[in-house]
């Protein structure tokens, strides 16, 4: 058995000992006792396990002491160990997992603000475009809407800043409850619907888009008529016309005149083909 003092022992369980002195086979330990040191101050404190000999001494048998502690103690060391492990990682997976559910609330939570506040902008944009006109903000007015006849849409008109009379609000009665409620869409002196845009970028973008629709109605149902009067009630390739008439930015697209192209020609075959007809009838007539 060692002589080192201090020298470090196992008994059968894994108890440790710090060698004090041997006497006739008999040795002298002190039993390590584990001790909590801190450090710091205040809310900043540390605490380190230590283990240190105790001041008081056993005797034990040298036949049951040990160098190392006995492989059933460092299994249950590092069964304990591992309990540990597991435990903190449960902890952890919990901790991960409360957080990411504050996470997903707060992004739930903040993606149902901004909806809210988007619907907020478009309830008020009335009052919101009027304050930007008296803080002297140059706006881009247009009026768009549904052809109730054909689907799509009636050629956007830019309204004149100097018909535009106000906004479109419906009176209210406290005393009844009633609240005073402002239009989604302004209004100009002949009671045609607009709505102002920032730039004059986004308003051009907006007709680009609803003439894109307006062709992709048009493909559905080709309409080659260009002599119609009216582009109100029938959407026809004169319709087409008249939108690049009324916005020279915008250009009927390639396909379409191609189409176009095409059934000129077959109009011009069938034409053709009908005045061979009348006068093949003529000539027989004549003999």
């Amino acid at each position: 058995m060692s002589k080192d003092r201090n020298a470090t022992l196992y008994d059968k369980t894994g108890a440790a000992f710090s060698f004090d002195h041997e006497h006739d086979g008999t040795l002298y330990v002190r039993p390590l006792v584990k001790v909590v040191m801190q450090s710091g101050y205040g809310d900043d404190v540390h605490e380190q396990e230590d283990f240190e000999p105790a001041g008081y001494l056993v005797a034990r048998n040298s036949t049951d002491l040990f160098y190392a502690p006995p492989v059933a103690a460092v299994d249950a060391e590092l069964a304990a160990k591992r309990a540990e492990i597991d435990a903190l990682k449960a902890e952890s997976k919990k901790v991960i997992s409360d957080l990411n559910s504050r996470r997903l609330a707060a992004e739930r939570e903040l993606t149902s603000s901004k909806a809210q506040l988007d619907q907020w902008m478009q309830t008020h944009k009335g009052m919101i475009d009027l304050g930007k006109l008296l803080d002297g903000k140059i706006l881009y007015p247009l009026s768009v809407d549904e052809n109730r006849y054909h689907g799509a849409r009636n050629i956007p008109h830019i309204p004149k800043m100097k018909d535009i009379g106000g906004l479109r609000v419906e009176g209210g009665d406290f005393e009844k409850g009633k609240e005073w409620r402002v239009k989604r869409y302004l209004s100009d002196s002949y009671h045609t619907s607009f709505q102002f845009f920032d730039t004059e970028e986004e308003r051009s973008a907006v007709i680009l888009s609803e003439f894109d629709a307006t062709c992709a109605k048009f493909r559905e149902r080709p309409n080659f008529d260009t002599t119609s009067y009216t582009t109100s009630t029938a959407l026809h390739y004169g319709t087409l016309l008249e939108w690049v008439k009324v916005h020279p930015s915008l250009s009927i697209p390639e396909d379409i005149k191609a189409m176009k192209a095409t059934n000129d020609a077959e109009f011009i075959e069938r034409r053709k083909a009908t005045l061979a007809a009348e006068l093949a009838a003529i000539e027989k007539a004549g003999e």
